[in-house]
């Protein structure tokens, strides 16, 4: 008798969800343990706020929440996933666009959207694969 449960297959948008995750956890973790460093890199002003390592501290919490769900293959997450990283895109566009962002977020922006096409392609050749 085998000792080990049998695990269904990962999904692509599974793994997707888990890719990103741990993108999030890496920026949060970033932002919560060395906020000047990473506010360098970003190109921003270095800030002695809290507010700061209070994002990296949601980030961190939203990509962990990212890879379990993506382990659980929690399909409902992963889609409203889509729509949660492109209103996030949207909002850091306008935060640029109003004049009271950098510039420099247009690339977080783009790494989200970058993270749509990868679930969205990602959904498209699990539903191919299932209908073979």
């Amino acid at each position: 008798m085998s000792a080990h449960v049998a695990r269904r297959a990962r999904t692509r948008a599974g793994g997707s969800l888990i890719g990103f995750g741990v993108y999030g956890i890496g920026m949060g973790l970033a932002l919560l343990l060395a906020p000047d460093p990473t506010l360098d890199l970003l190109l921003t002003a270095r800030t002695t706020e809290h507010w700061v390592r209070l994002l990296g501290a949601t980030a961190v919490l939203l990509g962990a929440y990212y890879v379990v769900a993506g382990r659980a293959e929690v399909m409902v997450l992963i889609h409203a996933s889509l729509w949660g990283r492109i209103g996030l895109a949207a909002a850091f566009v306008g935060l640029v666009i109003a004049g009271v962002a950098p510039i420099l977020l247009l690339g977080i922006a783009g790494n989200e959207m970058l993270g749509v096409l990868w679930t969205t392609l990602a959904l498209r050749a699990d539903a191919r694969a299932r209908a073979r």
